[in-house]
């Protein structure tokens, strides 16, 4: 078994030997013929290529190989083909530089003008000859209103041949609409009369043009445009942050009513437990309150705002089930919705065990303001945090300004 185990351990590695030496033997055969010099040829790039560099070996001269490293440079052209090939490109010169015009003769958008002829090493070097209205790049520089003839001089050399090419064209005016072309009409009219009538104190404009009767007014830019929308965007404003600050109120509020909810809750259950009705004790809860704002001892309470409104409600005759859980929807906080939920179910069937719910509900308060108590301490922690970067900062300036000041 431990021979087998063994044989199995050392077939892959041998089949990766074997294979690799396969493939070397393989290559080595099928390339060989490809390395041959087949009749002591060595081929040339084309025209305009770089040139080719041979790592050749070679046999018969000594009695072991020689490496040798042959340079071959690229093909050049005799005077008669440069000769043929200019004229070729000549040719076709037409078609290969108008881009989207419809000829040379009718030029309205830029040219293009190739640095060398594809497929045939011959380099192009342009110039204008009317650089005011066409470039060397081929780019019209102005648009015409008559059309204009232009020259273009091209270079083109092929090794040490080179020949010169004079290629006309005409420049013609862009294609109008109806009324471009009445507005370009009009303007060229104004400028005659502002050129003819640089003596006199006025230059008249125009009344009548092409049969259409003008009139004129000096075009002011209106700056209290903008009044009416710098007025939406304050009011935008105005109520985003009336949004924001409603919010932030009833934030605060919801985090006050649990605050008090606790000691709420205590206050009643101590009561309950003490003999007192539920009613008599939200009335001596409420008496206390009152009490303790007359002698400023407090602020006010949102919590028990809402019990001295229920408290008016019970004394001007609603039923103690309605006003408690109008209690609790007043308030808008589950915590108090459920507490208005238990005095009203206790009102409608009484229930023996409403001190000890209230005595679970007491202790879930104390551990949920907790809870609360430590949230609002760390969110008072992260806003402190961007003061003290801040001063961080600061410090890190002042320490390292006079520092590198004295290294500089």
């Amino acid at each position: 078994m431990g021979l087998k185990k063994e044989q199995e351990r050392w077939i892959l590695p041998g089949l990766c030997v074997v294979g690799s030496l396969l493939l070397y033997v393989g290559l080595t055969f099928f390339l060989k013929g490809e390395s041959e010099i087949v009749g002591n040829r060595l081929e040339r790039g084309g025209y305009g290529d770089g040139s080719s560099v041979y790592e050749v070996e070679v046999d018969g001269l000594l009695e072991e190989p020689v490496d040798l490293t042959v340079e071959v440079e690229p093909r050049i052209y005799t005077e008669q083909e440069a000769e043929r090939v200019f004229e070729e490109i000549m040719e076709g010169m037409e078609e290969k530089i108008r881009g989207k015009n419809p000829s040379l003769m009718e030029v309205r958008e830029d040219l293009k003008l190739p640095s060398h002829w594809e497929d045939s090493g011959v380099r192009l070097l342009w110039y204008s000859e009317n650089p005011e209205w066409i470039s060397a790049a081929g780019k019209i520089e102005k648009t015409v209103e008559e059309p204009q003839n232009v020259q273009l001089q091209v270079h083109m050399s092929a090794g040490k041949y080179q020949a010169e090419y004079l290629i006309f064209l005409r420049l013609m005016p862009a294609i109008q609409t109806d009324e471009e072309a009445l507005r370009s009409g009009l303007i060229k009219e104004i400028a005659n009369r502002e050129e003819s009538d640089r003596s006199e104190p006025w230059m008249e404009l125009p009344e009548i043009y092409e049969g259409r009767k003008l009139t004129y007014r000096k075009k002011e830019e209106n700056l209290y445009a903008v009044i009416p929308i710098l007025g939406v965007v304050m009011a935008v404003l105005l109520l985003s942050q009336e949004g924001a600050e409603q919010k932030k109120k009833e934030k605060l509020r919801e985090k006050e009513l649990l605050m008090d909810y606790a000691e709420l809750v205590s206050k009643l259950m101590v009561l309950i437990g003490a003999g007192l009705t539920v009613r008599s004790a939200w009335e001596r809860m409420v008496r206390d309150y009152e009490s303790a704002l007359d002698g400023k001892r407090i602020k006010r309470r949102v919590a028990y705002e809402e019990m001295r409104q229920t408290s008016f409600e019970l004394a001007n005759g609603i039923a103690e089930s309605v006003a408690f859980r109008e209690f609790g929807r007043r308030c808008g906080v589950q915590q108090y919705l459920k507490l208005s939920s238990l005095l009203e179910q206790n009102r409608r069937s009484g229930m023996k065990n409403l001190r000890a719910i209230l005595t679970a509900e007491m202790e879930d308060a104390f551990e949920a303001r907790k809870n609360l108590a430590r949230t609002i301490g760390e969110e008072a922690g992260t806003k402190l945090l961007a003061p003290l970067f801040m001063m961080l900062g600061i410090v890190m300036v002042m320490i390292m300004v006079p520092a590198m000041m004295s290294m500089g």
